[in-house]
């Protein structure tokens, strides 16, 4: 089994302040909405070949803001979303592979984590 992993679509085909969408830019959004759409068929240029069905491999893309990708490409229909809401016992053990070379102990990562989550609670309101 294979399959087609695109990490942080969103830094490369998202749209941030007064950036402008490129060529490459509306190629990729492009291609991504025609492997969507007809995931089993091949274009050449305008023309489709009617005797070509390819099998095609799962295309699975990560982000962080998916509201700056062209909305039709993200529309539910075209892609299946799966949020990613890590428990606090990800979040502790994610931090602590990150610094567990710098000799950092699971007690002081679990006080980073209950600090930072107290924080959000107090700005949260």
């Amino acid at each position: 089994m294979s399959c087609l992993m695109i990490n942080d679509i969103d830094a490369g085909l998202g749209r941030f302040g007064n950036t402008q969408m490129t060529v490459n830019n509306q190629i990729v959004v492009g291609t991504l909405m025609n492997l969507s759409d007809n995931p089993t068929r091949v274009s050449i240029g305008q023309d489709w070949r009617e005797s070509d069905i390819t099998n095609r491999v799962p295309i699975i893309v990560t982000g962080n803001d998916f509201s700056t990708i062209y909305a039709p490409l993200i529309r539910d229909g075209r892609m299946e979303k799966f949020y990613w809401q890590p428990t606090k016992e990800d979040i502790m053990n994610i931090v602590h592979r990150m610094y567990e070379k710098d000799g950092i102990s699971k007690d002081e990562v679990v006080s980073i984590v209950d600090m930072d989550i107290l924080i959000s609670l107090v700005q949260a309101g």
